[in-house]
């Protein structure tokens, strides 16, 4: 059994990242961490976890504790997870890794120095679509790759009395709508797809008064000279989630991206009158989505291997953010 300590005890963690360890037929849930004691009682009592600690350094004395799930704010990733990774635990991070890419750096450094595995919460990675998705691409059904298309659109202005405020301040948070849902949208573009190499952004806080943006644009630049068009938005109350791959024969239309479904768009005429010319697939995701990444990791732990999102694959998120802002504020394209 891997014994597990979770760290952070808000919304995240109860409603996915504590049934999913707990669900894991190889895991224990064993201790969990927050400094705000009504928060951590509340916590323990409710997900039946027998140590509770508001001391992180504590509950990492634990030696039976072999790893660690870290779902805090941003801010707090690097500094927590780089005490556990000390203490000889293996750990997975929420997403973004971390506030910056030396940050980030430092971290699979120290994994690695430590013989521990370092994993990240992108959960999206182990939709079952996103297998078909790679095969469509690799067997050249929709030709080469041209273009790709991100974009998300919600609205988010909570209360000042909520607890969500932290997303809203950027030495907490990293930063709005880009670094909430962006960082998600540009793994899924670096595990289908590759990794950019050059970006132009543009950022705003158009709508709203708080401290992040609400408003997101960057045009990004592939290896094979393919162009990604992405935009993030926290100011419409109109919803969309969509992601879309174009080829010089086809393409592929994930809308709303986080659903079970695809479908794969040809010309009818390429087909020469074989087959639809639109294909519709559908192919469940897990009801939790954060069960297969506990469940990878924890296999990875039990037979020594690496887990599908390592800190290796997950810096590419950062770098990409990191460039879109530096661009943003440059007014120049970025090098990423």
């Amino acid at each position: 059994m891997v014994k597990w300590g979770l760290a952070g005890c808000g919304d995240i963690s109860g409603k996915r990242v504590a049934p999913a360890i707990k669900a894991q037929e190889g895991s224990l849930l064993s201790a969990a961490f927050s400094p705000f004691e009504d928060e951590l009682k509340n916590f323990i009592e409710k997900h039946g976890i027998s140590n509770g600690y508001t001391d992180i350094a504590q509950m990492l004395k634990k030696e039976d504790i072999q790893a660690v799930y870290i779902a805090t704010p941003v801010f707090l990733h690097y500094d927590l997870a780089m005490e556990a990774l000390k203490a000889g635990k293996h750990v997975i991070v929420e997403k973004p890794m971390a506030m910056t890419n030396e940050q980030c750096e430092t971290m699979i450094k120290t994994a690695k120095s430590n013989n521990v595995k370092l994993g990240v919460a992108y959960f999206r990675r182990f939709f079952p679509k996103l297998a078909e998705v790679k095969r469509v691409i690799s067997e050249g059904v929709i030709g080469d790759v041209i273009q790709i298309r991100i974009l998300y659109h919600s609205w988010y202005n909570p209360l000042p009395q909520t607890s969500l405020n932290w997303r809203l301040v950027k030495k907490l948070s990293g930063g709005g709508p880009l670094w909430d849902m962006g960082c998600h949208k540009f793994d899924l573009l670096s595990d289908l797809i590759g990794n950019p190499v050059s970006v132009f952004g543009k950022m705003d806080t158009l709508t709203h008064e708080y401290e992040v943006e609400d408003s997101c644009s960057a045009i990004l630049e592939m290896e094979n000279g393919a162009h990604c068009l992405a935009s993030f938005n926290w100011n419409s109350k109109v919803w969309s989630d969509e992601f879309e791959i174009l080829g010089t024969k086809g393409k592929i239309i994930m809308d709303p991206c986080d659903s079970d479904s695809l479908i794969v768009r040809l010309n009818n005429r390429v087909l020469k009158g074989m087959g639809k010319e639109e294909t519709s697939i559908s192919m469940s995701n897990h009801p939790n989505v954060h069960f297969p990444l506990v469940d990878d990791f924890v296999k990875a732990i039990q037979k020594d291997t690496e887990p599908k999102v390592t800190g290796e694959k997950a810096i590419w998120a950062n770098r990409i953010l990191s460039a879109i802002e530096k661009s943003a504020i440059s007014g120049c394209k970025t090098n990423i």
